[in-house]
């Protein structure tokens, strides 16, 4: 079967306001935020522009600063702990989620892994000051629509105000407030964030409560494990006392930065699952779905967190043993022409996606390559012609 593009208006495309930061997907990942940065001033690259034109919808305005202690932060720990196990629990409990990707967990691919199984999904890392200071940067980096819940809306940050803002820009369309805690990448060094707080804990705690005590919308975290077990145990309860209501732990320190070379440690996240009583996620050695039920065994976790796989096969939380690569890009490029994105987006997805059939098809690959302004047209007609080769090698073999 052959698709033809069929450009689609936006339907419901919210732009919001966030910052750019880099997530767990942490390798080769570096160069796409200072792309992005290059790109808020001047679009000196095709890819960089997106793949069709949107509809500009304000963002919802913001809701009057609380001053007070709100739902979320409270004083009393029984109360707050309850409000948080409470509110995930009308969230229906999502197992399944999307991890963090920089230029990667956008919105259509959110969309595409939620009809295949996900139930949950995080944006992209966002950079609180850009998000708060840049209207491009918002509108381009993110977007959500109705079906586009839970979502967890994450940002790397310093500033306990700067955050504040930031996240007061979308609350209003998510259902989590997440902090970027467990970067490891040398980006996010010079720029003071990620898991490099983790040295400046007194931060990372302020960082926390401006948000539990001032959004609607309870604030998550996500971190990576100190080397010592007693010290990942000591952040873990002090995040919880901070008010974090939610806490995902990518089983890795922060010099672990190869995810297919070093295990994540299972058992250091069933041991931060049993010192707390917030909810906790797992994040690390997710590649098929008897990985997911055996990590939900092993740590005890509420939920699980795949990132590098989902990028290879979104339809991994379906359970599927195999699915075709092609429709899958199929799928996901019409809700590309339906919730536009940059095009250096489609392009890293297009390559992941399609990552075997370019091994088998490497002259396929090197014309994508060549193609320094892509289009849809392009892209449906290299997907028709992956179909071609195939039926060509399959009659191949059968002679």
């Amino acid at each position: 079967m052959k698709f033809k593009s069929s450009i689609t208006n936006i339907l419901f495309t919210k732009h919001l306001s966030s910052t750019p930061l880099n997530t767990s997907l942490m390798s080769n990942n570096i160069s796409t935020l200072t792309q992005t940065l290059t790109s808020l001033t001047t679009v000196t690259n095709s890819d960089d522009r997106l793949c069709s034109e949107t509809t500009e919808t304000a963002p919802p305005s913001p809701p009057p600063l609380i001053t007070e202690c709100s739902f979320f932060g409270s004083s009393d720990r029984e109360a707050r702990i309850e409000k948080a196990l409470s509110y995930w629990r009308k969230l229906g409990q999502p197992k399944l989620i999307v991890a963090p990707m920089v230029d990667n967990s956008e919105l259509p691919f959110r969309i595409l892994c939620r009809r295949y199984g996900a139930e949950a999904a995080y944006s992209p890392m966002l950079h609180s000051r850009i998000f708060s200071e840049n209207a491009k940067y918002r509108s381009q980096e993110f977007t959500t629509c109705k079906e586009d819940r839970p979502l967890f809306v994450q940002f790397c940050a310093n500033d306990p105000e700067t955050l504040l803002e930031a996240a007061r820009r979308v609350e209003a369309c998510c259902d989590y407030v997440d902090i970027n805690l467990g970067c490891p990448q040398r980006i996010a060094r010079r720029g003071n964030y990620g898991a490099f707080l983790m040295d400046k804990l007194p931060v990372i705690k302020s960082l926390v409560e401006k948000l539990a005590y001032n959004l609607h919308v309870p604030v998550s975290c996500k971190i990576r494990i100190f080397p010592d077990l007693q010290d990942t145990l000591n952040y873990a309860k002090m995040l919880e006392d901070a008010g974090c209501s939610l806490l995902a732990v990518h089983g890795r320190t922060r010099d672990e930065k190869d995810g297919k070379k070093i295990r994540a440690s299972w058992d250091a996240i069933r041991a931060v699952k049993h010192a707390l009583r917030i909810p906790v996620l797992a994040n690390g050695n997710i590649r098929h779905m008897d990985d997911v039920n055996d990590c939900l065994e092993h740590t005890g976790a509420d939920g699980v967190l795949s990132a590098e796989s989902l990028l290879e096969n979104p339809a991994l939380f379906a359970g599927f043993g195999t699915v075709d690569q092609r429709d899958l890009v199929v799928e996901y490029l019409q809700l590309c022409e339906k919730y536009p994105v940059p095009w250096r987006m489609i392009r890293s997805h297009v390559h992941k996606m399609l990552g075997e059939w370019f091994r088998v098809h490497p002259h396929v690959r090197e014309d994508l390559n060549k193609q320094s302004k892509l289009s849809f047209e392009f892209l449906y007609e290299m997907v028709n012609r992956l179909r071609d080769l195939g039926e060509e090698t399959v009659s191949e073999n059968c002679i």
